[in-house]
């Protein structure tokens, strides 16, 4: 299995990305006779085409000689991050820019499983085709070289990202839009400021050639003055906080009545927090909220793909940057790579139907009336400090194997994580991790 460094999976990202926004210039230019340019700013790259590339180039090496469960989990993340990155768009622009949900295997649409299972076929056609080229020639480049390149381009990122936010903070309805688009003068008077007027015109001009079918958001959309109104990132916060809280107890129970013994099950070094539970919650909700209305056959199955994925990609997360595991169901039938297994695919088929149907809604609506000003407080607070809580957990995780491995202390962190995080209580911790 290839190994990668930072530098190179941000030089992959933005290659992919590039590779990407070239892949839908050519398309559109087919079926509609015109360019346009499909970038998600007004740089050329599409940039969720680089987080497909680079998941997808850690993860598949590990099922190699499993041609299907490559392209299954080539479906999968390219279609939950397609999913992801329409509603990240939609949220950044206040406008539905294209119709992500027909795109996408988890929006409940049989088109979308059509075009879902043919990108998922040249996804990774290039992935196990193009990349080991792409790989040899980023490997000739020197590293400070790419680094340079990589800076540059992420601060030119920046500064679009810059403009772009001032065109949304400026923007009025998409008639007005196309009116000011149309009379110059109009756009003129309604925006201040020639260096202003020119930002202004230039991206809306572009989105509009770009994605001619762009929606407005609905009111429900937008949230009204209820807190977390809708699936934002108010609520996705507090459904990470409290299903990570949930998880942990679960497990921790499941460890006592299965095992006889009380056993930490965070992943985090303070708080009873389970990551993995978590981020799966906020997985669950945001790529699988539109089948909500499908019948139960439907989001079981879609969840249970969606969850043994999941849990998949996050062993080989903690494997390959922390050096560490903390599940192996090798013993168990039907498992892959000892990551995931049949029996957990159906039990992740089984909670996507009770979150979706049972649990969400009612959560959502108790989080919904919370007092806004409180809440919003209370929120960043949670943010901040769950943040700090999971830098801490990775610093301490790291030096533990560097600890492991005959590593002495040679910086004033290394020092202070050795005095007051000493062997035992990472152990305390998380009793199941296994160093690689």
């Amino acid at each position: 299995m290839m190994e990668y460094t930072y530098t190179e999976l941000l030089t992959y990202l933005l290659f992919y990305g590039f590779l990407g926004w070239v892949a839908e210039v050519v398309v559109t230019a087919v079926t509609q006779r015109r360019f346009s340019n499909r970038g998600f700013f007004d740089l050329p790259l599409c940039l969720q085409y680089g987080v497909m590339a680079d998941i997808l180039i850690i993860v598949l090496p590990t099922l190699s000689g499993n041609i299907f469960l490559q392209y299954l989990t080539t479906l999968v993340v390219v279609s939950a991050v397609d999913y992801l990155s329409g509603d990240f768009s939609r949220r950044i622009w206040r406008r539905r820019i294209w119709q992500y949900e027909k795109r996408s295997l988890f929006g409940g649409e049989k088109k979308g499983v059509a075009f879902g299972l043919l990108r998922a076929a040249a996804v990774i056609i290039v992935v196990l085709l193009l990349h080991p080229f792409v790989f040899t020639v980023v490997s000739m480049i020197p590293v400070l070289a790419l680094r340079i390149a990589d800076g540059v381009i992420f601060a030119i990122l920046l500064l679009d990202l810059l403009t772009v936010l001032y065109a949304v903070h400026k923007s009025k309805t998409l008639e007005e839009l196309r009116e000011a688009e149309r009379t110059q003068q109009n756009e003129q008077l309604a925006v201040q400021g020639r260096l202003g007027a020119k930002i202004y015109h230039s991206v809306w001009n572009r989105l509009n050639r770009a994605y001619p079918d762009m929606e407005e958001k609905t009111d429900a959309e937008e949230g009204g003055y209820v807190f977390a109104k809708g699936v934002c990132l108010d609520k996705l916060i507090w459904v990470f906080i409290i299903s990570a809280f949930l998880g942990d107890l679960i497990e921790t129970l499941f460890c006592r009545v299965t095992g006889g013994v009380w056993m930490s099950r965070s992943s985090v070094i303070y708080g009873a927090f389970s990551i993995v539970w978590g981020l799966g919650a906020v997985l669950l909700t945001v790529v699988l909220q539109r089948l909500s209305g499908k019948e139960d056959r439907y989001v079981f199955l879609a969840g249970a793909v969606l969850g043994g994925v999941y849990e998949y990609m996050c062993s080989v997360f903690t494997e390959v940057f922390f050096g560490t595991t903390f599940w192996d169901y090798s013993w168990m039938p039907f498992n892959i790579g000892g990551r995931t297994n049949l029996l957990y695919c159906i039990f992740w088929g089984l909670l996507s139907v009770v979150w979706i149907k049972l649990c969400y809604p009612v959560l959502s609506g108790w989080i919904e009336k919370l007092p806004a000003l409180y809440a919003k407080v209370a929120t960043w607070a949670v943010i901040v400090l769950m943040i700090c809580d999971a830098l801490l957990s990775a610093a301490v995780m790291v030096r533990y194997v560097d600890r492991k491995a005959g590593n002495e202390a040679e910086t004033v962190v290394a020092t202070f994580l050795d005095a007051h995080y000493p062997d035992e209580l990472v152990e305390k911790v998380w009793p199941n991790m296994k160093i690689q």
